[in-house]
């Protein structure tokens, strides 16, 4: 796992900086849950979508460097779309209750596998 300059405290605490697709309203906290729940349905660390500095290790959340942030945010938006216009249209449907998540697609893979024939 990545090791960070700052404390978990301070980590925690701090007001979230670009965010673009997440409201700029999203709790510190709550945008931490939501990264570990990114890295666990993905199988990968934050500096998969962030720029990590190589010697020191630090992670610069905020910097759009890391193309793959771009991709991360229009799967984002499009998690939203899917659950909120969606999804919401079959709600006495209890098949479609659950929202859909990374998770759904990736299961824990950073690339997830086609679905074969």
């Amino acid at each position: 796992m990545v090791s960070y300059a700052k404390t978990e405290s301070s980590e925690a605490s701090a007001p979230a900086t670009n965010l673009q697709v997440l409201p700029e309203t999203t709790s510190p906290s709550d945008l931490k849950s939501l990264m570990k729940r990114y890295e666990r349905e993905l199988g990968v660390s934050c500096s998969y979508c962030h720029v990590e500095d190589r010697e020191s290790g630090v992670i610069d959340y905020a910097s759009d460097e890391n193309p793959r942030k771009h991709t991360a945010r229009i799967m984002i938006a499009m998690l939203d779309d899917i659950n909120s216009k969606h999804l919401s249209q079959l709600a006495g449907d209890r098949r479609y209750s659950e929202p859909v998540t990374c998770g759904s697609c990736h299961r824990g893979r950073a690339n997830p596998q086609a679905f074969s024939q």
